[in-house]
């Protein structure tokens, strides 16, 4: 039976989703209280903690997390990272939350991991924030992969996107690239044109936003195509390692 771990759960977005997978949500961390009734409703057999920054991962595995088989996801806050606020990044108090999401990868050594945050995590501090994160996860050995995904081609009425970023241990099965490969929701998806836009510094050098994947066992050059190019999701999409 696949486990699941949700940080920073909200009302359960994620919750839902990995339940309706089949996926069995044991966990859900959410510090605010209005949000933790609709968990303790929505989701009864969860066990809700509150602020992650007193959670542990051996209270995780108490409240029935198998690491072996296990999924953690976090769509840590984005105030730092928005383009609608003061963009303090990482070094701010709110989305520097996500090292706490590094602390619980650590003490539980989860086989898979799914984060969400909005795009201006791929923009904060010219790039160097989605750099920081990417090699912090891939230090702790992911194979990992990125794209950003459009809720309004997904079935909901607006335009709503995140980045999504996925990461598999090597003895998981399955690779990230392949999990992001989703087909498009209607036709159009991932736009017909447009230019391609430079994201992160260093670590995603000159790749555009749709997506790509590393595991930081090589260095090769990052290809990059516009949106037009790439319509048809396939995991050779995916192609940026860390340099």
């Amino acid at each position: 039976m696949t486990t699941a771990v949700s940080l920073f759960a909200g009302v359960g977005g994620f919750d839902l989703a990995l339940e309706r997978a089949g996926v069995t949500v044991v966990a859900s961390v959410e510090w605010d209280k209005h949000a933790q009734k609709v968990l303790a409703r929505q989701f009864p057999h969860s066990t809700i903690f509150g602020d992650i920054q007193g959670v542990t991962g051996e209270q995780l595995r108490a409240a029935g997390f198998d690491p072996t088989d296990g999924i953690i996801t976090g769509g840590f806050p984005c105030q730092d990272l928005s383009v609608a606020g003061k963009r303090a990044g990482l070094a701010g108090k709110r989305s520097g939350l996500f090292w706490e999401i590094c602390r619980l990868l650590d003490e539980t050594r989860a086989q898979a991991f799914i984060l969400e945050n909005v795009p201006g995590l791929l923009s904060s501090n010219e790039g160097r924030d989605m750099a920081v994160v990417i090699e912090a996860l891939v230090e702790r050995g992911y194979r990992v992969g990125w794209r950003v995904l459009d809720a309004q081609y997904f079935g909901v009425p607006q335009r709503r996107r995140r980045v999504f970023i996925v990461g598999c241990a090597r003895e998981f099965g399955r690779k990230p690239e392949e999990i992001l490969a989703i087909a498009e929701g209607r036709a159009g998806y991932l736009a017909t044109g447009g230019k391609t836009r430079k994201t992160t510094a260093g670590a995603t050098r000159g790749s555009s936003e749709v997506g790509r994947w590393w595991d930081g066992s090589d260095t090769a050059d990052t290809i990059t195509r516009t949106s037009s190019e790439q319509r048809m999701p396939d995991k050779n999409r995916f192609q940026a390692v860390l340099e």
